[in-house]
């Protein structure tokens, strides 16, 4: 019984999925952006827009690549329970500058329809909190995004 067990719960490197951390940052850096889009309940063609540019220019993605990017970031976010799996992902993987830089690509979403929404704050507010970007760093990514810099 032991045996069969541990045979049952033993990765197999022959049908195991081997981890794609490249990818996985990808995902999850585009489902953030998907979310802050969704904060203010109306997800806008101009976000859409803007998040897809992002993206493409973020990770060098041809269009092939992003479609494939932002269909699996929208399954991503639609069963998205806690921002804290995917901002632990991106706090063991990201540098301190990148981590600013998802930051202000969440803003630059916020911004591509004209509009700040105070829930789309919020949200941005709460991933730089669990990303440990500091203060002075949200402020700048908003003003940056804004045109204010």
């Amino acid at each position: 019984m032991k045996s069969l067990l541990k045979k049952l719960f033993q990765p197999n490197p022959s049908t195991e999925n081997r981890f794609d951390g490249e990818h996985a940052l990808r995902v999850s850096t585009a489902a953030l952006l998907i979310e802050v889009s969704r904060a203010d309940f109306e997800q806008d063609d101009s976000e859409l827009a803007q998040m897809r540019l992002l993206l493409a220019k973020q990770f060098s993605l041809g269009d092939v690549e992003l479609d494939e990017l932002m269909d699996q970031a929208h399954q991503e976010a639609d069963d998205l329970i806690s921002l804290q799996h995917i901002t632990r992902l991106l706090n063991e993987q990201f540098d301190q500058p990148m981590k600013k830089r998802v930051i202000e690509m969440m803003w630059q979403v916020v911004f591509a329809d004209g509009v700040k929404d105070h829930y789309e704050e919020h949200l941005i507010r709460q991933v730089a909190e669990l990303l440990y970007v500091p203060h002075s760093d949200f402020i700048r990514a908003r003003h940056k995004a804004e045109g204010i810099d």
